[in-house]
């Protein structure tokens, strides 16, 4: 697994702001999905954000794969208290799709969690480590949004996951933000739920 620092070096990353979801904390969801890539390989991590829809995180990793790069996840605080609003509708997905035709049953020993409708990803993660190193921070400023490299990453609500690739741009005032987790992609990368 990488370090933290060598993930801040790499040109694409994702970052996903998290915080209590659908009845459980963050510590347990980290728990339970940790737990998951231990007994199944992998872990289904559930986003809804209209900045990282499922086609546009396939796109994103296959740029990085193209350019020899693996791609991560870094799971980031909210800017304030109550920051991630928490899912209300605790819904289980019980099935499973790379292309939005064939569908598949989810694994046994994979759960997820949340509102699940046309619009929910889930990021398809081999590897998720705690941020132990309590004093790293990432600054936003360093990344610009991938769906439009004019603009830069600017979390908003409906939009917690963001698709980044390292450039210089001023953006949000909360430009500093706390790592808390980051977990490496895996094929197919991210899927459609149901």
């Amino acid at each position: 697994m990488a370090n933290i620092n060598s993930i801040l070096m790499k040109k694409y990353v994702l970052f996903s702001v998290v915080g209590f979801h659908a009845g459980e904390s963050e510590a347990e969801i980290f728990d339970r999905k940790k737990k998951e890539i231990d007994d199944t390989g992998k872990s289904f991590w559930l986003i809804k954000s209209f900045k990282a829809k499922t086609e546009d995180i396939q796109k994103f990793c296959k740029c990085a794969l193209n350019e020899g790069e693996d791609v991560f996840c870094i799971f980031l605080e909210a800017s304030q208290k109550g920051g991630a609003q928490p899912t209300k509708i605790s819904s289980v997905a019980s099935q499973f799709s790379s292309d939005n035709i064939h569908w598949s049953d989810i694994p046994k020993g994979i759960k997820v969690t949340g509102k699940i409708d046309k619009k929910t990803t889930a990021l398809v993660l081999e590897s998720l480590e705690m941020n132990n190193e309590n004093e790293i921070e990432i600054d936003l400023w360093n990344y610009s949004d991938f769906l439009d490299g004019l603009n830069p990453t600017r979390f908003t609500q409906g939009a917690s996951s963001i698709c980044a690739t390292k450039k210089y741009n001023e953006g949000m005032k909360s430009r500093y933000r706390k790592i808390v987790a980051f977990g490496k992609l895996t094929e197919p990368f991210a899927i459609w739920l149901k």
